[in-house]
């Protein structure tokens, strides 16, 4: 055994004055004299030990709550992450907010401050997700992803595996989030919650992962379209009050939802949510079907939608102002206001059945007692394009390719042959199947476009049909977007929900039976298939400080990107949506002093 000099009094003497090693070999006795006074003190050290260990833990506790106090106060200085507020403004055409700030003193005030001190970013020119309707728009803005790669490919479209038709409107309002729940697709609030943050949505129908949602129900919409009887004198929601209603909600639940209102919230979780979303419907509403007053002025889209942001939008966001003060998380937000199409003013209408007529005489067409499974075409309904889907009349079976000149020829001569249709009629494009058919004639993309005018007033044979099929790039003579339209085409459809032919309207011409309907949307022309992004609020300029515009093009799908930006969470790969605010911080070129900002060539107003 080895003992060390230790202080304590271990002989009869008491006397140990040196520091050195020994053994029990060398110096029995005082070994022994030392253990037996450490048997007869360890009790009282003990003791001692553990009080000495009490007062420790107690003053470590100490510690940690003033640490705490201090990490609060370095919190309520601003070092939080921001509260992302996203105001999605349905169906706002590019530039209303731009062009008409001097009259939104609420807009304006989060935008740019109440002393005009903020920063901001604006992106004139933002490409929607074609075909500029709502259903895939919003789908593809909160997953940042193209249509196909979300399964939601428009409002309405026909499968052809299980030969059914799918349309994502329903009183349960989950049939969007069951699809991409299905596909494995991740929304904006699944990266959230990912990150470990928090989320909240109020009448938006893309909820996957959001930890909160207010959606609308009968009692909302029957509720909505009485008001609209009244005011307009047919069936239809009230803008005014479905923007209102929304608002309250957002605010305290309006009755039944006070706990996933955002004051329910606050009280019983201690915490606004890290991203919130309004979608805000009014002005989509108010555009199809605006006041008669507006409608006897012949007021354009531009006039009709500044007035409603005006008389109604405006007024709402200074309650969003006040709310957000009162939860005591104004100064830390971040808002971004948002559109996912714009709005054409109807020159021309359609009958929804023009296409069914057309085609009826030499193809058996779903409906009227006729099931999918044994028709030989589908048509969906459209807005500025219908979809037609052929069945192969040959082997029977709707996933083999329709035959060329037996059976797509056959509806395109039949289409060809009204005049009604020819009229309004802009491009036709007709589906391709590499690799699936082999019929002379090379398959290399998804689309031919079909030069119809020469084939119309040619020789209608085999020959001129083949002649008519040209690469999809030569849509470039037909559209001002000609980029945008031909990469939207090859980016909306799987192979199972793909038609066979697409007709797309002149712009302004509409299927649409309602000859009271003003305005429109769903074409692939600029004024529904251009708006506007802003980014700004009280809390931007402390992750992305000065003032931009940035001219180039960005896309709705950028969102996602832009909001995982902001919040500092990792951007998922694979997204089709690219963060802007990237581009911007890697060069200066856009920034704008505060004297710039009356140029006309940024759109802003000071």
């Amino acid at each position: 055994m080895l003992c060390y000099r230790t202080g304590i009094d271990g002989t009869k003497d008491g006397n140990f004055s040196e520091h050195k090693l020994f053994s029990r070999e060398c110096f029995p006795e005082k070994c022994e004299n030392i253990n037996k006074s450490i048997t007869l003190k360890s009790g009282r050290m003990k003791r001692m030990y553990v009080l000495r260990n009490e007062w420790r833990f107690f003053l470590c506790i100490v510690a940690m709550v003033i640490f705490a106090g201090f990490e609060n106060e370095a919190n309520a200085a601003g070092e939080r992450k921001p509260k992302i507020v996203i105001m999605e403004l349905h169906g706002m055409k590019q530039g209303i907010l731009d062009e008409g700030l001097e009259n939104l003193p609420h807009f304006r005030e989060i935008l740019m401050g109440a002393q005009n001190e903020q920063s901001y970013v604006y992106f004139p020119r933002v490409m929607v997700t074609m075909p500029a309707a709502s259903v895939p728009g919003i789908t593809s803005m909160y997953t940042g992803l193209h249509p196909k790669h979300t399964g939601v490919v428009a409002t309405i479209w026909f499968d052809r595996e299980t030969r059914n038709v799918r349309t994502m409107i329903s009183y349960g309002q989950q049939r969007i989030n069951n699809i991409l729940k299905d596909n494995g697709v991740d929304t904006l609030f699944d990266m959230v919650g990912n990150a470990g943050m928090r989320s909240m949505t109020a009448m938006l129908m893309v909820t996957k992962g959001a930890d909160w949602s207010l959606k609308s129900g009968a009692f909302f919409w029957g509720n909505a379209s009485v008001l609209g009887l009244l005011s307009k004198g047919f069936w239809f929601p009230s803008c005014r009050y479905v923007d209102e209603r929304t608002v309250r909600a957002f605010e305290d639940g309006h009755l039944f939802n006070f706990n996933k209102s955002l004051k329910g919230i606050v009280k019983y979780d201690g915490e606004a949510p890290d991203v919130m979303v309004l979608q805000l419907l009014g002005a989509d509403l108010d555009a199809h079907y605006p006041s008669s007053e507006l409608i006897r002025k012949n007021a354009t889209m531009d006039e009709i939608q500044k007035h409603y942001a005006e008389t109604v939008l405006d007024p709402l966001m200074g309650r969003i102002i006040k709310l957000l003060k009162d939860v005591g998380c104004y100064e830390n937000t971040i808002f971004l206001f948002v559109s996912e199409h714009g709005f054409t003013k109807i020159e021309a209408f359609l009958s929804n059945a023009i296409v069914d007529e057309s085609l009826r005489p030499s193809f058996r067409l779903a409906g009227r007692g006729v099931d999918n499974g044994d028709a030989e075409a589908v048509i969906m309904p459209g807005a500025c394009t219908k979809e037609i889907y052929l069945r192969n009349r040959k082997s029977r079976k709707w996933m083999g390719p329709p035959r060329l000149l037996e059976d797509v020829k056959p509806a395109i001569d039949l289409l060809l042959r009204n005049a009604d249709m020819t009229d309004h009629m802009n491009a036709l494009v007709i589906r391709q199947y590499p690799g699936e058919r082999h019929e002379g004639i090379e398959e290399n993309d998804q689309w031919w476009c079909f030069e119809w005018e020469g084939y119309r007033h040619g020789a209608n044979d085999s020959r001129g049909f083949f002649d008519a099929l040209k690469p999809l790039t030569e849509l470039a003579g037909r559209f001002e977007l000609k980029d945008y339209v031909v990469n939207g085409l090859r980016n909306q459809y799987t192979r199972t929900t793909a038609p066979d032919i697409k007709i797309i309207n002149r712009k302004g011409s509409y299927f649409e039976n309602d000859p009271r309907k003003y305005g429109h949307h769903g074409s692939y022309y600029p004024s529904d298939s251009i708006v506007s992004f802003w980014v700004g609020g009280p809390g931007l300029g402390a992750v992305f400080p000065g003032r931009h515009v940035y001219n180039q093009d960005v896309s709705t799908r950028d969102l996602v990107p832009m909001v995982a930006s902001l919040l500092g969470i990792s951007i998922p790969p694979g997204l089709d949506g690219e963060d802007p605010l990237h581009r911007i911080a890697a060069s200066g070129e856009w920034m704008i002093d505060e004297e710039q900002t009356g140029d006309s060539s940024a759109h802003i107003r000071d």
